[in-house]
Formats: structure tokens, sequence, C-alpha cells
């Protein structure tokens, strides 16, 4: 492509992309060797096949009809744009059936001679039209799904707390027994060792269960009666 036909492609260019930048929509791609431009607006994206003046006739417009059909899965809205002088006596209700967008342009725009068919806002409305009692349940099967997941969390919490507190409940057990345990041992040694020194009198081990010690410990009682 030389340069008379760059420039004269650019400016086609610049005449289709200022019509949907009216619509709100900025060109996103470009593929140069099919002529296919790609518009979004954020939400939506619509691809338009352009025809350039030099190519274009009757057979050419038809056969980008349909070529565009082939991707109109992937788009919301997908057109063909034409010179005027070819557009203007073309057959438009082959683009109305397809729901194919056609705009037309010449040297001082473009515009949009057949609307092109929204398939994002179509399957929305179908939606909306279907019956009361579908939606209805619907709605409830996506609450009782949210509290199923919700009864879910909190039965994973309670049995986290279940297990903690059994674990503490398990390991005060255990101090207490340990406290217990060393309580009692020095009690046990205190009162045997108390009853030994109560039967003994406090006298050494040698002189324990001594019979003279008996003998002797009457000798001033009977001293004192003489």
């Amino acid at each position: 492509m030389d340069e008379v036909q760059m420039s004269l492609s650019r400016r086609i260019i610049q005449r289709v992309e200022k019509y949907f930048s009216k619509q709100g929509f900025q060109a996103t791609d470009y593929d140069e060797e099919k002529g296919e431009l790609v518009f979004s607006n954020g939400r939506e994206e619509a691809l338009v096949k352009i025809l350039f003046e030099e190519e274009t006739d009757r057979v050419v417009l038809y056969e980008a009809l349909a070529s565009v059909l082939e991707k109109a899965k992937e788009y919301s809205m997908v057109y063909v744009a034409a010179p005027r002088i070819v557009g203007e006596d073309a057959e438009t209700a082959s683009f109305m059936k397809k729901g194919v967008g056609l705009i037309l342009y010449d040297d001082y725009g473009a515009e949009e001679k057949v609307p092109a068919e929204n398939r994002f806002r179509k399957t929305a409305s179908r939606q909306a039209q279907r019956p009361v009692e579908t939606q209805s349940l619907e709605r409830s099967l996506v609450r009782i799904e949210s509290m199923i997941r919700e009864l879910s969390e909190r039965v994973d919490s309670l049995e986290k707390a279940y297990f903690s507190l059994l674990r503490e409940v398990r390991e005060l057990r255990r101090t207490v027994e340990r406290k217990t345990m060393v309580a009692e041992q020095p009690v046990q040694k205190t009162f045997s060792s108390g009853g030994e020194q109560a039967e003994t009198g406090g006298l050494p081990s040698f002189l324990r269960d001594n019979p003279w010690v008996e003998i002797l410990s009457k000798r001033p009682e009977e001293n004192n009666e003489a």
C-alpha cells in the first residue's frame, strides 16, 4: 500500500473512530490486514470491518457481512463500514435480519444506516422476560447457598473453640493434680515425725525402749518419799 492509499485509509479510520467516540467507545485494537477495528466502552465491545473505497462493491459488502457474522459471538455488536456510494443501494434487510450494523462514510463523516443488535443487552432482556416464579426460585437458591456457607463457617469456628477449651481443661486438670500431690507429701511426713517424738519424749534412738530409762525416771520420786 503506497503513501496515498495509507493516507486515505487513515482518514476513513478516523471518521469511523469519530462516530464511535460520540457513542462512548474508544478504539482498542486494529488488524490492518483484515481492516478490522475493535471498540470498547469498558462494558461492551464492538467489531467493525471497514471496506475501503478502492476495493468495495456489493459482492464485497455481503462477503464482509458473512465475515463479521462468524465472529459475532465474541462481541456485543458487529458492524460493516462501507462507502456511502455502495451502501446506499445495498439491500439492508440482510443486515437487519442478522443483527449486523451498517455504517456508511464519505468525505464528511460517518453515520449508522442500520443499527447493530446488541447481543449483550438482548441476553439480559431474555433473562428479564423469564417467568417471575423462575427468577424467585433462583434468588431463593442463592440465599440458601449463602446461608449454608455461613453455617458451615460457624460450625468450623465452634469446632475450633471446642477443641481449644478441651485442651485448656486438660492442662488445668494436670496442674491441679500436680499441686495436690505436692501438698499431700509434706503433711504426711509432719504427722509421722510428730508422733514419734511424742512417744519417745524426744529421747535419742539408743535410749528408746531401754528398761533402765523407766527405772531411773522413778528414782527421784522414791527419794522424795523417803
